[in-house]
């Protein structure tokens, strides 16, 4: 019997069931048929005890009628019924709700008007959540576009520095509305530009300015590179920068946003640092996303933006935006916060009337500090500190995009702690100014003078955008001539409104499952799950034939599963990331218990690591696999609105595409927590009876006292990695050292080589710096003490390259005293099964 099959482990509890079944077992034939019932028996066993403890209080699964997935108010897209409790989706938004609960569209109820029409304050009548309702003005062909890249783009996101959208409505064929989070704080610039005799509006701190840029950054670096599409937003200024009622920042206004194959800038975002690169290659628009979202494909040479935050490059003939762009006019946005300046402002000079310019010649003049915000009091902050945030905006507005870091890069400087020397900033006397003015009193117009192109505008354009455009669409730049009241920009389209459509997660029919997985035949099974089977198939969307995996859960009586079958679709219903498993859709009927998941043949991770033929996983794909997955795991600890701790982090939960990208699964343990009540803590545990998970990966205390935290998770993580260095399981009964991490251990305690733990099967061909990366990595994960391992986020820094991080975690051993007194649970239930013969 193999070890490996009897490593499910739930709660504490069931040690008996396990023993009685194993010692029942002893005395059977040893037949592979027989073999395979042992197992399926003993499993139903484990099952049946767990149900009889965990049960207790799952009043929602007293039946196997499905009581636990009841009808909610609501219409989801594709028109199916909304997972109860799932929270997470935008829904369609009747237009008398929302006219209910903005008063009718009472102009006391306005929060801001812009371009494209006015937001209002509303109250939704059926729960008393107060939410903002964007109102498309006017919908011409441009506007319509533009309400459709925004709907298309946010209601695929969720990251908590975005401004969450909760819905949306089209009234009449013509009237479009978007409803999103209120957010009682309204904008940046609201609050930033505020004047400071203005004593209704508090003077934002040093500290909050900080935590704002820090989230804003964390959100472009989530749009540039954790998603399966690179979105560029295009328009990142303060107005468009939401604070909730804990100041923190929610980036919002997807209206000038675009889609790019992560293919395609692939060498954009692998750009070490500040390094001048090759010349980018031609962008393309997605092939997927120029089939699902025709306007996507509108003139991407037009200017799309604002004034004084579109890059530079953005004035030329044929400029096409790309990350870098972003990154510029994020660049502007922390000069605002650190000087407390417009970016465009005409009360001052001439010279200075660019805000860029201004800070440029004090760097020249080595007087950078002079720009500091005078509303901020004397020892609110450090001079430092904010001389730093100075130099990070000059890094990021540099004039060649190529000399620009990534947002990954500035998301790494912006975090607490990091205080390591920036790169130094160059002379700006021979760079360009952002745009050189000249005016003329008799035209009254202003020409625009930029490095490679003349344009003329009218002196309007100039105008800062005032305080009330919360939410605010900027133009993009073809009508700049024609204000928003016009008679040519307030022409009604004759056609009806179109809604793009949004893949969200829907019910499926138990007719369609059935047609996918072939009736569930054994010739569609690719993979045996967590409580389940895997089948693969296609299924029918709104835009062609999809790849999908099929999960079908076994014991379909048992509630505690049916309790565990609703938590995994709510919580994979609110995650998006692209090493993240996508829910599809699901299905209940005929008592079934059915996920299913978008899908790309390939493998798990753990049937690459046991493979013992010539198909040996290489190196560069395992180095990035870890990375990938350490991203995925930090987007779940730190970077969503709630806390995740996933509780089941194993190489059989990380599915593999065909070019061996890893997505992380399983999320039937996972534990969602506010954070309002643990404020973004470590040390919040999830308190239950006893240990759930994989025997092998669940770390000691954990197993001890069943509490979970994020550093049981960082444990887990630490086991993968070790499997993935030795391309050793984390249990195998057949080896004198069953558990991979004590055999790490006596390692490290001999003082060997880590080098030595290399899985042979590489014969050599891994790049040893990595490799001793890896290695110490994941021991330093494994630490038997909680407080001794590093976090996800100094884990990615960590992979990144920044090794110093790792020499201080390194510098923490652990005696072997110590580490079998924490490890006592773990080494006795080895020996037990041992005893009985399991191997």
């Amino acid at each position: 019997m193999s070890f490996r099959r009897l490593c499910f482990v739930l709660p504490m509890d069931v040690d008996e069931a396990v023993l009685a079944a194993a010692e029942e077992a002893r005395y059977r034939v040893t037949a592979r048929q027989t073999v395979r019932s042992y197992v399926r028996g003993t499993v139903g066993r484990m099952l049946s005890c767990f149900r009889c403890r965990s049960c207790a209080g799952a009043d929602r699964c007293r039946d196997s009628s499905g009581t636990a997935f009841e009808d909610i108010a609501g219409v989801d897209e594709g028109g199916g019924r909304k997972l109860a409790g799932s929270g997470g989706s935008p829904r369609i938004f009747s237009y008398s709700e929302l006219y209910i609960g903005a008063e009718g569209f009472s102009d006391k109820e306005v929060l801001g008007s812009g371009g494209f029409g006015r937001v209002y304050r509303a109250v939704l009548p059926s729960d008393g959540t107060t939410v903002a309702v964007k109102c498309i003005a006017s919908h011409g062909d441009r506007f319509e576009k533009s309400f459709q890249a925004e709907l298309a783009a946010v209601a695929r996101l969720r990251h908590r520095n975005l401004v969450r959208l909760r819905g949306w409505c089209v009234h009449g064929g013509e009237e479009l509305l978007l409803v999103y989070d209120y957010m009682p704080n309204r904008s940046l610039d609201r609050l930033l530009f505020a004047p400071a005799s203005t004593k209704q509006v508090p003077v934002l701190s040093w500290d909050r300015r900080r935590r704002i840029v820090a989230g804003l950054a964390a959100a472009l670096f989530y749009l540039h590179e954790q998603l399966d599409t690179q979105i560029i937003h295009r328009d990142v200024k303060t107005s468009n920068v939401m604070l909730d009622a804990e100041y923190n920042a929610r980036l919002g206004d997807f209206g000038l946003a675009r889609w790019l194959e992560h293919a395609v800038c692939a060498d954009d975002a692998a750009q070490p640092h500040l390094e001048v690169s090759p010349s980018p290659p031609s962008l393309r628009l997605s092939s997927s996303a120029s089939a699902n979202y025709q306007f996507r494909l509108m003139d991407t040479s037009r200017i799309g933006g604002t004034i004084g935050y579109l890059p530079p490059e953005s004035f030329q003939r044929r400029a096409m935006g790309t990350a870098k762009s972003d990154v510029f006019s994020f660049g502007i946005v922390l000069l605002e916060v650190a000087t407390g300046r417009r970016a465009v402002d005409l009360a001052y000079p001439d010279d200075e009337i660019f805000m860029l310019d201004w800070v440029r010649r004090l760097s020249d003049e080595g007087k950078l500090l002079n720009a500091a915000d005078g509303k901020l009091l004397d020892g609110a902050y450090a001079l430092f500190d904010i001389g730093r945030l100075i130099h990070l905006g000059l890094l990021c507005s540099l004039h060649d995009p190529k000399a620009r870091p990534t947002m990954k890069w500035v998301v790494e400087n912006l975090s607490d702690g990091c205080s390591g020397d920036l790169p130094h900033l160059p002379s700006f006397v021979a760079h360009p100014k952002y745009i050189s003015l000249t005016s003329s009193s008799d035209s009254g117009t202003t020409t625009i003078t930029t490095e490679s192109t003349v344009t003329t505008q009218s002196k309007p354009v100039y105008a800062t955008a005032a305080a009330d455009t919360i939410y605010h669409t900027a133009e993009d730049g073809r009508s700049s001539s024609r204000s928003a009241d016009s008679g040519g920009n307030s022409r009604r389209s004759s056609r009806p409104v179109t809604i793009p459509n949004v893949d969200m997660p829907r019910e499926i029919s138990y007719k369609d499952i059935v047609a996918i997985t072939n009736d569930f035949s054994e010739s569609q099974v690719v993979a045996e799950l967590d409580f389940g089977t895997g089948y693969e198939g296609f299924l029918d969307s709104g835009h062609g034939r999809v790849h999908v995996l099929v999960k079908r859960l076994g014991m379909k009586t048992c509630p505690a599963l049916r309790v565990r079958f609703a938590r995994e679709l709510c919580n994979l219903a609110k995650l998006r990331h692209r090493n993240l498993v996508q829910l599809r859709g699901w299905c209940t009927d005929h008592g079934e218990m059915l996920v299913v998941y978008d899908y790309s043949p390939g493998s798990l991770l753990s049937h690459y690591l046991i493979r013992r033929d010539d198909a040996v996983l290489p190196w560069r794909h395992r180095y990035n696999i870890v990375k990938a997955l350490a991203s995925a795991i930090l987007y779940l600890h730190e970077e969503w609105d709630e806390q995740v701790i996933h509780r089941n982090i194993t190489s059989s939960a990380v599915f593999l595409d065909p070019e061996l990208n890893p997505r992380l699964g399983s999320f039937a343990l996972a534990e969602f927590l506010s954070r309002n009540e643990h404020h973004g803590g470590h040390g919040v545990v999830i308190s239950t009876s006893s240990a759930r998970g994989i025997f092998g990966y669940m770390s000691p205390e954990y197993m001890e006292t069943g509490e979970a935290t994020t550093m049981a998770d960082v444990y887990s993580f630490g086991v993968v990695v070790l499997e993935v260095v030795t391309g050793t399981m984390a249990v195998d009964g057949r080896l004198p050292e069953v558990l991979l991490v004590r055999k790490v251990q006596l390692f490290e305690q001999l003082n060997r080589p880590v080098e030595v733990l290399a899985d042979r099967r590489l014969d050599g061909k891994f790049d040893s710096r990595e490799l001793v990366r890896l290695a110490k990595l994941g021991i330093a994960c494994t630490r038997s003490d909680p407080t001794a391992r590093p976090s996800m986020r100094k884990i990615v820094s960590i992979l990144d390259g920044n090794d110093e991080f790792l020499d201080k975690f390194e510098q923490r051993k652990e005696s072997a005293e110590d580490w079998q007194r924490r490890n006592a649970a773990n080494l006795a239930l080895v020996r037990r099964f041992q005893a009985l013969g399991i191997h």
